[in-house]
């Protein structure tokens, strides 16, 4: 049986303390500091910049970071958004039609831009890319070759991987002395944003952007762990300080402080849905809004997308049919916006890795997610002669294919799945025990939110108890209130989605909730009856 004590110390020490002054300094990213001094130039030379985002929460986030940066310092910039339908993924050749500049800044892409950067080459266009993503990788000696051959400024700690023709690549995953790998795309564009501050020694206190920094940490799913945890901490804080517009207009939604698990399933889908579903540049408008009644319609508009979004997954769903493979690849005239969810629902109703495919044309365009560990990213390079382009990383991709080669696609990544065994498909539920009524209360609660955020990489715990089932209340469809006893201790339960029949006494896993609903008090979430 599990103590209040005995959860505290499991809790301890699964999680890896740091604090704020621990945080990587931003000169261990690789060749950081020399784009930090070209866009420097390029403001004393009054050079026309445009920053290239992406369409998903990261990319919005980081393109706001670096909006609301520039605008104090300088004018003659852009923030360019790609509109998934029209231009593609990040930097495009598409996109470039649009785009007259001396200097492009990707954030939260470009590291598979290799066209792209050719053409920004030839066009005399200076190109950094900010980015987080897997580079591709190459043989070791071949790349050493080429990289000695061109003088690359990456021929030291990029020999395993092969990176587009820009005059610096800044990404985590290519800096050897940058110790924690797994940041999302707005934390490289805010350590840019301290490289400028440093180069340029302005006076600004860069932790005004935490609060759009943690929404996009969450939202991407980077491990809550080391530097992320902390940042999401102090973003949280400031989110709830209502600083910003749109900070306050989104407390408008929420009764009490807003916490980790909003972001997850309330607030980052809302800024997903504009680029799935229309153009993010609505998501954009909202984070840098500077005006409570604009930021509160954006965000209005925002929920319809979402709900919109909701209604389309739902078709699609009912829709696909799954052959008995052990990875899932299905192509159909789906909406190209939400294909990653649906992907991501399968993964988690057939414990397998899935691919979903959207007509384009004559090309698929795909998303995939993954689960325990599958590497999907490494499983679809090992297909790149059969593919028109991919990139991603361990849990989630996106890749294009032609239709004809989609069997074979299909072939290849079941037959190299193969080489995983049973356990690697295993998703880790983090029961941590057996947890009497007698040690829920208060007290728990407070330890429990000791250790938030929860998510990747630290997840909520959970727990199993046997009880009696005192009342039954349906409170719509097949969501249920129960009010539940063990040795004449009582306390309220809610179970959502249940379709079954319930007996007097159960065996459930749960978590433990707070309500603030004329009080604070406690509440178990049944997520399973066993």
């Amino acid at each position: 049986m599990l103590t209040k004590a005995k959860i505290q110390q499991i809790l301890s020490s699964r999680i890896e303390e740091i604090n704020s002054l621990s945080i990587p300094h931003f000169s261990l990213l690789s060749n950081i500091e020399k784009a930090s001094k070209r866009i420097v130039d390029a403001i004393k030379n009054n050079e026309k910049i445009v920053i290239v985002g992406d369409y998903d929460v990261d990319g919005v986030s980081s393109s706001a970071i670096m909006h609301l940066f520039l605008s104090e310092i300088y004018d003659n910039f852009e923030i360019k958004i790609p509109n998934r339908f029209k231009h593609g993924y990040g930097l495009s050749p598409k996109i470039l039609e649009e785009i007259e500049a001396d200097l492009i800044i990707t954030v939260d892409n470009g590291i598979s831009s290799f066209e792209a950067a050719e053409i920004c080459a030839q066009r005399g266009i200076d190109l950094i890319i900010t980015d987080h993503h897997t580079p591709k990788r190459m043989e070791n000696v071949k790349c050493k070759m080429e990289n000695e051959k061109n003088n690359s400024p990456f021929s030291i700690f990029n020999s395993q991987f092969t990176l587009p023709s820009a005059y610096a690549v800044v990404n985590p995953k290519t800096s050897p002395d940058f110790p924690f790998k797994e940041i999302c795309g707005a934390e490289v564009a805010w350590y840019l944003c301290a490289a400028l501050k440093h180069e340029m020694k302005l006076k600004k206190d860069l932790r005004e952007f935490l609060d759009i920094l943690c929404i996009a940490i969450i939202a991407d799913v980077m491990p809550l762990q080391h530097m992320n945890r902390v940042l999401v901490n102090m973003g949280l804080k400031r989110l709830n300080a209502q600083k910003r517009a749109f900070n306050r207009a989104i407390k408008k939604f929420f009764s009490g402080e807003i916490r980790s698990v909003d972001i997850a399933f309330n607030i980052a889908p809302r800024l997903n849905a504009a680029g799935r579903m229309g153009d993010a540049r609505v998501a954009f408008e909202f984070l840098i809004s500077e005006d409570e009644n604009q930021a509160y319609n954006l965000y209005l508009e925002l929920d319809r997308l979402n709900n919109l979004r909701k209604e389309t997954e739902k078709e699609i769903l009912e829709d696909i049919e799954v052959e008995n493979e052990e990875f899932i690849v299905v192509k159909g005239d789906y909406h190209e916006g939400v294909i990653g969810i649906i992907a991501s629902r399968l993964v988690h109703k057939y414990n397998k890795p899935a691919i979903v495919f959207s007509r384009n044309g004559e090309s698929l365009k795909g998303s995939g997610r993954s689960l325990g560990n599958v590497d999907i990213f490494s499983l679809i390079s090992e297909c790149e002669d059969v593919l028109d382009g991919f990139g991603g990383h361990k849990l989630a991709c996106g890749l294009s294919v032609k239709e004809e080669k989609f069997e074979i696609l299909k072939r290849k990544l079941n037959e190299k799945i193969k080489k995983y065994d049973e356990e690697d498909f295993f998703i880790e539920d983090f029961v941590l025990g057996e947890l009497p009524f007698s040690e829920i209360d208060i007290e728990l609660l407070d330890i429990l939110h000791t250790f938030e955020p929860y998510g990747e990489g630290n997840p909520k715990p959970k727990f199993i108890s046997t009880a009696k089932i005192e009342h039954i209340q349906n409170l719509k469809e097949n969501h249920y209130k129960l009010i539940l006893s063990q040795n004449d201790i009582y306390l309220p339960a809610v179970i959502f989605r249940y379709d079954g029949e319930f007996d007097e006494i159960i065996t459930f896993k749960f978590t433990v909730e707070e309500n603030n609903f004329r009080g604070r008090t406690v509440q178990l979430i049944i997520e399973e009856i066993l």
